[in-house]
């Protein structure tokens, strides 16, 4: 049996995991299997997911939205080996792919780029229209869009004809209506 080479945060991950595990009463090899079933995934257990209607293979959270500052910053969570609908970016962004591999595809459905785990990448607005899609499981990525008040994306059709538009004053009532984060707790 060979076993896959792990980052060292995933490591680290699987140690604390393992730790928790002996703690708890269990052996050293089942604190092992534990570790192995959870390394590089993400806890989500504080994560509320929210869906669009008619955008499927696709999961927000957003996690803010400053109007001054012209920034959405949010969660997306694309499921694995599917392609969400094709879109095109109107504001610069980030992404960092925190589970997974991110996937994106050209018009003709031709993979043209894949973004594992931990990567950053930076692009000016505009592009291509694409889908994008997780890799073999569930890819879960911070996208920070910046620099406009208007159109941040736009939902394409397939005659790229524009079937819908998210800007951020639609991304604010998203993140007016959703629940509340989680807060960090302040000891004291």
């Amino acid at each position: 049996m060979t076993k896959a080479k792990l980052t060292r945060r995933e490591g680290l991950t699987g140690i604390g995991t393992a730790a928790a595990a002996v703690a708890l009463g269990g052996t050293a090899a089942s604190a092992a299997q534990t570790a192995d079933a959870t390394a590089g995934t993400f806890d989500q257990s504080n994560v509320t997911w929210n869906t669009l209607d008619g955008i499927d293979h696709v999961w927000y959270h957003v996690l803010k939205v400053d109007p001054e500052a012209k920034t959405v910053d949010l969660l997306l969570k694309f499921a694995a080996n599917q392609r969400i609908v094709l879109h095109r970016h109107h504001a610069d962004y980030s992404t960092f792919i925190i589970q997974g591999e991110l996937r994106l595809y050209d018009e003709e459905g031709s993979l043209t780029e894949i973004r594992p785990t931990a990567s950053f990448v930076e692009k000016p607005a505009g592009g291509p229209p694409h889908t994008e899609g997780g890799g073999d499981v569930d890819c879960i990525a911070w996208f920070s869009n910046r620099g406009t008040d208007g159109m941040i994306y736009e939902i394409l059709g397939p005659d790229n004809e524009t079937l819908a538009t998210l800007g951020l004053p639609e991304f604010h009532a998203l993140w007016e209506a959703q629940d509340t984060p989680v807060q960090p707790v302040v000891p004291g």
